[in-house]
């Protein structure tokens, strides 16, 4: 139950008020949780144990505070649009090398390279796209600032595809909109900041340290990959509809998770 509460935005100290523990012992749960999560992660998305492999792929950066606001930090995201799988965080600064560390860790977790990939207009993406994903269309939109608003928006094509076929290719796939966007992405970084109460813009509950804001990451792509029903991926309607997670979608688990049994899953499930 805090684990689900803690999923939902809620603090440390209103969870320990509603179970009647310490704010010490939740905290320590936490903890606890943390790294069982991240061995589960790279248990389960290591790529010898599935055959999956990105269609379209978006990444973005959202910022954050660490302790107290005295240090900022950037976290970088990457997700399958077609199956909505989160499939890797880093977080770090906003240079290339924090783009390479993303990069790395999604190359080592699909099979194959994606066929179409979107980002902002960030140069940092450029270079290592094309290093590690050669072949993958690639597109960017890029939005110009004005007076602390967007004044423009544009599209470009970096890869050596024309925008036409980037589009064409979109037309082919389901639910992941018309034309080149990072819409998708953008819309994760969303739940990502109401789900975790440290990543709330106006918020008493930033993580004190990096390792910490780790861990947080770790427990909530668990959650939004194998528990929590994405609404986009339900199949029928009515009494026959089927509630799906992105693992599901994805073709990692064939039912959507509980919270019981990711405590108690076995860090050797495939061996």
């Amino acid at each position: 139950m805090a684990m689900a509460m803690y999923m939902c935005g809620v603090g440390v100290a209103m969870i320990a008020d509603v179970t009647g523990k310490q704010e010490k012992t939740v905290e320590r749960w936490i903890r606890r949780i943390a790294p069982h999560c991240e061995g589960l992660i790279k248990q389960e998305l290591s790529k010898q144990n599935h055959s999956f492999t990105s269609e379209y792929l978006q990444m973005d950066e959202l910022w954050s505070y660490l302790w107290r606001k005295k240090t900022k930090v950037w976290i970088w995201t990457g997700i399958d649009v077609v199956t909505r799988v989160f499939i890797a965080f880093h977080i770090g600064d906003r240079s290339g090398d924090s783009a390479k560390a993303l990069i790395e860790t999604i190359k080592a977790r699909i099979h194959g390279v994606p066929g179409l990939i979107t980002t902002d207009g960030l140069e940092a993406y450029v270079e290592k796209i094309k290093v590690y994903f050669k072949g993958s269309m690639y597109a960017q939109v890029v939005k110009e600032w004005e007076g602390g608003r967007i004044s423009r928006v544009y599209k470009k094509v970096i890869s050596s595809h024309s925008l036409d076929q980037v589009v064409e290719f979109i037309s082919g796939l389901k639910n992941v909109g018309k034309t080149v966007n990072t819409s998708y992405v953008e819309r994760f970084n969303l739940t990502l900041r109401c789900c975790l109460s440290s990543l709330i813009r106006r918020t008493l509950a930033a993580a004190k340290i990096k390792e910490e804001l780790e861990g947080q990451m770790f427990l909530f792509q668990v959650f939004y990959n194998f528990v929590r029903p994405h609404m986009s991926l339900t199949l029928g309607k009515g009494r026959g509809k089927q509630k799906r997670t992105p693992a599901i979608a994805a073709g990692l688990t064939d039912h959507i998770w509980s919270w019981e049994e990711v405590l108690l899953y076995p860090p050797n499930y495939h061996d």
